[in-house]
């Protein structure tokens, strides 16, 4: 056997081992450890909150069929605080253009003219207006 056959079947045994291993990372994707696969299935229970308390305590929000439970967790056990809290609807954004669409309309500002005559006697040079401001 020459040098390039041995790379070759080396390398080919590299090929199948790794692609073992993306099928084996697929599978455990997809659900399919134990045979069955979960795909059309929806999940029943999920953690929608966590709060740390101390180093030691956390309180979860779990959700379980659109209940939630409120439990505090330590290194030693689990206390349960409530049961069967009904879920939370989650209100939508409040979008401020709309907000802002049904304000009643801005009135418009009478000056003075004698404030207008100074407003126009300011510089007009950009650097002497920012410094006049306190900007610069």
């Amino acid at each position: 056997m020459d040098l390039i056959e041995i790379a070759r079947i080396f390398f080919a045994l590299i090929a199948v081992i790794g692609m073992i291993g993306l099928a084996a990372v697929a599978a455990k994707k997809l659900g399919l450890q134990n045979g069955v696969a979960s795909l059309n299935r929806g999940r029943r229970l999920a953690i929608v909150e966590t709060l740390q308390i101390d180093q030691r305590r956390r309180a979860l929000i779990i959700a379980c069929d659109g209940r939630e439970h409120l439990i505090v967790l330590d290194q030693a056990q689990i206390t349960v605080i409530e049961k069967a809290i009904p879920a939370r609807e989650t209100a939508d954004a409040i979008d401020p253009l709309a907000a802002r669409a049904s304000a009643p309309p801005v009135r418009s500002l009478q000056v003075p003219p004698s404030v207008m005559n100074l407003i126009h006697r300011a510089p007009r040079d950009k650097t002497m207006a920012l410094r006049a401001a306190g900007i610069i």
